[in-house]
């Protein structure tokens, strides 16, 4: 095997990832090996075990002809709770393996995870084709059989899932990373590593890949028809606002009775509503709380309740072997640091998923928990969640400006606020990390990038500017808008009025303000609308530094 790379090329600045030329007996048996693999994939459509449906096809199409561009080494997919990420993980390898101007060894495919999960892996490797289950590593082998497998080779197509764990700078993902040699640019290209992440959840990891320049892009899969999302449940009124099921106070010792009662007899008063009987998951503190939970139950709703313990010590392994069973009564399955992010569960018999309390939820842990587990392509139409609103309500933000409105209130292990704008509070995807990464970092653009605030009112505006504004910019405000004689609000930018939506106003968010306190023009409201055939979604953004 040699390199096509000449002694020039090698002494200029190498600015693509290099293709690795092959020997003809070595093309000839990964075509072979490439035979083998779409076969395999075949037979898991055949069986069920995998099907790649249309929206997944589709994005690992679009995975694939980004991959032309040899300046890109790292792509993010940004895809719903339960939309097919694992589905679009094969089709990606299906199509990259049949797209004529890639060749690659099988070898060198590798699917891999932060998570410390063994049902990850085991639901994972089932999805995979044969010749791929040696090299689906989770997070317990990344620094050692991950590392001793993948170092020093060319050609290397790394898929990563759920990206937003053990992502932090220092982490798991990081060190194995680095012990790879990935963290020069140089050797990323000479040695033509494509990085693939998967994620519903970004986190600071979106805000980290997106200083990458030219080096890095994001895609936004957009889910298949028949897919109910966390905003559908919002929608259909069928998420309610998570309570304290536990009640305890860790200053006196005690149990907040009258708390504890009101809360659980409120959940029973919604279970009593089904007709049938139905399997209602509660999510449990840690630790002995977990046991005062169990116990609240058995004191407010019966003494001889049926449940189950699903925890890391109890003897089902899979959950959906108890899913699977009708109940003869509605049954609680008390889980304790299970079903968090990835696994999928069977929902034909539940009623009520109630997440684990808490006074300041992570909005990550909020999507990814049990919200996340009942959405998907296989809703039974009649299942509730107990859970954080806001948090939803946050991410559906996020979600609809492709993670782009840093204004939004993000909680999560790897982001942070500074300005009142959202950042990364550091991961392994900081360009910062990498030797030869000449790109500036999230923070150091702080001041270029404005602060945006939505309202649905002009009233809400300028009671924002009067709380908030006035105290630094002074003045009345923003002058009060009206309508043209058909009713719509027109916006004005660059010399152009009409009537704008909303994408248009972001794009050109920095017209007509500044950070540079001799400016007048410190800040602009806009009348925009998120879709300019309806009257309904009228927005008024107010836009400053």
């Amino acid at each position: 095997m040699s390199e096509s790379l000449t002694t020039m090329e090698e002494n200029s600045i190498i600015t693509k990832r290099i293709r690795v030329d092959y020997t003809i007996t070595e093309q000839l048996v990964m075509k072979n090996s490439k035979n083998i693999v779409l076969l395999e994939i075949d037979n898991k459509k055949l069986t069920g075990d995998c099907i790649i449906y249309d929206n997944q096809e589709e994005c690992s199409l679009s995975i694939v002809s980004n991959l032309h561009n040899k300046k890109i080494i790292n792509i993010m997919i940004v895809a719903l709770t339960q939309s097919g990420k694992t589905g679009t993980m094969v089709g990606l390898i299906k199509n990259y393996l049949n797209d004529t101007t890639n060749l690659i060894p099988i070898e060198n495919i590798y699917i891999i995870t932060g998570l410390s999960s063994r049902e990850w892996v085991d639901q994972t490797t089932k999805r995979m084709p044969k010749s791929i289950q040696d090299r689906v590593f989770h997070r317990d082998n990344l620094t050692n059989k991950f590392v001793d497998d993948i170092k020093n080779k060319k050609n290397v197509l790394i898929i990563i899932d759920e990206i937003q764990i053990a992502a932090k700078e220092n982490q798991t993902l990081y060190k194995a990373f680095n012990d790879a040699g990935f963290y020069n640019k140089l050797n990323l290209l000479k040695n033509d590593i494509k990085i693939i992440e998967f994620t519903a959840t970004p986190d600071g990891t979106i805000y980290d890949l997106m200083n990458w320049g030219e080096n890095a892009l994001k895609i936004k899969m957009q889910p298949g028809q028949g897919y109910t999302s966390c905003f559908d449940f919002l929608t259909q009124k069928r998420v309610f606002q998570y309570k304290d099921l536990c009640g305890y106070d860790k200053k006196t010792g005690e149990v907040d009775e009258d708390l504890v009662s009101a809360n659980i007899l409120e959940l029973k008063s919604c279970i009593d509503k089904y007709e049938e009987s139905l399997y209602h998951i509660i999510r449990t503190p840690g630790g002995f709380m977990s046991d005062i939970v169990i116990n609240n139950f058995k004191k407010y709703i019966g003494k001889y309740i049926q449940y189950h313990l699903y925890d890391k010590d109890s003897d089902t392994e899979d959950i959906n072997k108890i899913l699977k069973i009708e109940p003869e009564q509605h049954t609680y399955i008390f889980i304790k640091e299970k079903l968090r992010c990835a696994k999928e569960i069977y929902k034909k018999y539940l009623g009520v998923l109630y997440e684990r309390y808490t006074k300041s939820p992570d909005d990550t842990v909020v999507i990814q928990g049990l919200l996340g587990r009942d959405g998907g392509y296989d809703d039974n139409r009649k299942s509730v969640i107990y859970t954080n609103i806001p948090s939803i309500e946050k991410y559906e933000k996020l979600w609809n400006s492709n993670f782009e409105d840093k204004t939004v209130k993000w909680k999560s292990k790897t982001t942070k606020r500074k300005n009142d704008l959202l950042h990364s509070s550091g991961t392994y995807n900081n360009p910062s990390l990498i030797d030869g990464m000449s790109v500036s970092s999230d923070e150091s653009n702080e001041e270029h990038e404005p602060v945006i605030k939505k309202f649905k009112t002009q009233e809400e505006v300028k009671k924002y500017y009067i709380d908030e504004l006035k105290s630094r910019f002074g003045g009345r405000g923003p002058i009060k808008r009206k309508p043209n004689k058909d009713g719509w609000y027109e916006n004005c930018i660059r010399g152009k009025k009409s009537v704008m939506d909303t994408k248009e106003v972001y794009n050109d968010r920095k017209f007509g303000t500044s950070n540079s306190s001799k400016t007048k023009k410190l800040f602009r409201l806009h009348p925009c609308y998120e879709d300019v055939n309806d009257k309904s979604t009228l927005q008024f953004w107010i836009i400053h530094y």
